[in-house]
């Protein structure tokens, strides 16, 4: 069997966290498993559907290299691939068509107002409501009278009654549910659009994917949709429903946590390999207690019989550190081209001007400061600020005795220094000579030279402003 798996999200707002990590837990069995990975728009919601979200989905799955192998825009073989182009064949109302045939479903002309006096007098016998089937009694001819009438009308799935439908999910192993609970369900709306329980299991069926992974809301919808395939005759597919992802707090991720469109986290400089990461953990754990893995090692490793069935946890601030890991671990050359276009215009005019060793040295000096890439305008303004910028934070500066003590033996032996590590081989000699911990020597150096408590590595700093430079401001402190 040749595995084939879709992603499909409703264009109704921004690719965010918990539907990404779906597109992931998708993306990853498809390679794993050399199979296709699917991208469905399910755009039936007419009016929240939007062409911008439609767009940031795409840059969602673009940015982390989730590329469709069949989609709206890739094309393939089992299109079309958004729902609203479906409709439009009239390929839901032909199907549904066939299960009114069959007996299987019924026009229904309740109105709103009739349901909820059902619902309202279930509510007063204390009983779970179940919908009446009125409709499903009326002849023939009041049938035809109604809709020439052109009486507003839903088209709804007769449940089978007093049955136990059961199935094995890859997640959560046996599941079963009591017919005699649910309703007869909406397959056509009087709008002329499909119920999500419709055109899931239609699009599921006539794009022939093998396994359905999707979040656990999903699984009260399994009776409705096992209902349909029985009905319809379709093979029915594997399915892995994905435990939730929580906030810190256990409560369910919102905007609060963190949970934001997927583009704002590379627009803030997080490094798609470590997003990657961090959401594959989410749900998931590999063979041993490794933390950092590449996207060859995630794919050799997924398998859905390590998904968990507990909640996942969305920690921002173990997404941080992780990110910054991976700072740290990528190519200079990669590091250099990413950490620029971060910069700010001003910045990069202002960087432009030095030269490429200096501009090496401003850049690698923030490296290990940096969470995220966007980090760098916090940082880099002390290579970029002028004297007069300086002057003006340094005026304030009071040194102590043992600060100035330092800062005169740092004016002695450094004069002959260039290098970083030059610089700071002076740095560990006046801490030896003067029997003073680091942060006592190494502090009042940073606060003489960029009139700043705390920034990049000081070795670095120091190479790049150089021994003349520094011995001007220093003796101004002084």
């Amino acid at each position: 069997m040749t595995v084939r798996v879709r992603f499909a999200p409703s264009p109704t707002g921004n690719l965010h966290i918990g539907t990404l990590r779906a597109a992931l837990f998708n993306w990853l069995f498809a390679k794993a498993k050399k199979g296709t990975f699917v991208l469905r728009i399910e755009d039936t919601d007419r009016e929240r559907s939007k062409p911008e979200f439609e767009t940031n989905i795409y840059d969602g799955l673009k940015w982390l290299g989730f590329t469709p192998d069949e989609g709206p825009l890739e094309g393939g073989d089992f299109g079309p691939y958004r729902q609203s182009e479906r409709i439009e064949q009239g390929v839901y109302h032909d199907i549904a068509d066939r299960l009114i045939k069959e007996g299987k479903a019924y026009y229904c002309f309740l109105t709103d107002e009739d349901i909820q006096r059902e619902k309202e007098s279930a509510i007063k016998k204390g009983i779970p409501y179940v919908h009446s089937r009125k409709s499903s009694e009326m002849s023939e001819s009041e049938i035809k009278n109604c809709l020439s009438e052109g009486k507003p009308y839903a088209i709804r799935f007769k449940m089978t009654e007093d049955k136990i439908i059961t199935f094995k999910d890859s997640v959560r192993q046996t599941i079963e549910f009591d017919c005699s609970l649910i309703s007869d369900f909406v397959l056509m709306k009087s709008d002329g659009t499909p119920s999500y329980n419709f055109a899931v299991v239609v699009d599921d069926a006539l794009m022939a994917i093998t396994h359905v992974i999707r979040g656990e809301d999903h699984i009260s919808n399994m009776p409705r949709q096992l209902s349909l395939y029985e009905a319809l005759g379709y093979k029915v597919p594997e399915f892995a429903h994905l435990p939730m992802i929580l906030g810190p707090d256990k409560s369910k991720l919102s905007k609060r946590h963190g949970a934001t469109a997927v583009t704002e986290y590379r627009d803030q400089g997080f490094l798609k390999e470590s997003f990657m990461n961090y959401l594959a953990l989410l749900g998931w754990s590999p063979k041993d207690e490794q933390e950092l893995l590449s996207e060859d090692e995630l794919v050799s490793q997924f398998d859905l019989d390590r998904v968990h069935k507990s909640g996942a946890v969305f920690d921002i601030k173990k997404l941080v550190w992780m990110n910054g890991q991976y700072i740290r671990q990528i190519s200079d050359s990669q590091f250099s081209t990413l950490l620029r276009s971060y910069l700010s215009e001003d910045y990069q005019q202002k960087l432009s001007l030095l030269t490429e060793e200096k501009q090496h040295l401003a850049l690698f000096s923030v490296r290990d400061n940096l969470d995220v890439l966007s980090d760098i305008n916090t940082y880099i303004d002390v290579f970029l600020e002028t004297e007069s910028d300086y002057d003006s934070k340094s005026k304030d500066i009071v040194l102590n005795d043992d600060q100035r003590t330092v800062l005169s033996s740092f004016l002695s032996l450094s004069k002959e220094c260039k290098s970083s590590e030059e610089f700071m081989g002076c740095l560990n000699s006046i801490c030896e000579s003067l029997s003073l911990g680091k942060g006592k020597v190494f502090k009042p150096v940073r606060l003489a030279v960029t009139a700043r408590q705390s920034g990049p590595f000081i070795g670095d700093v120091l190479a790049f402003f150089g021994v003349d430079r520094l011995r001007e401001r220093i003796q101004r402190c002084l």
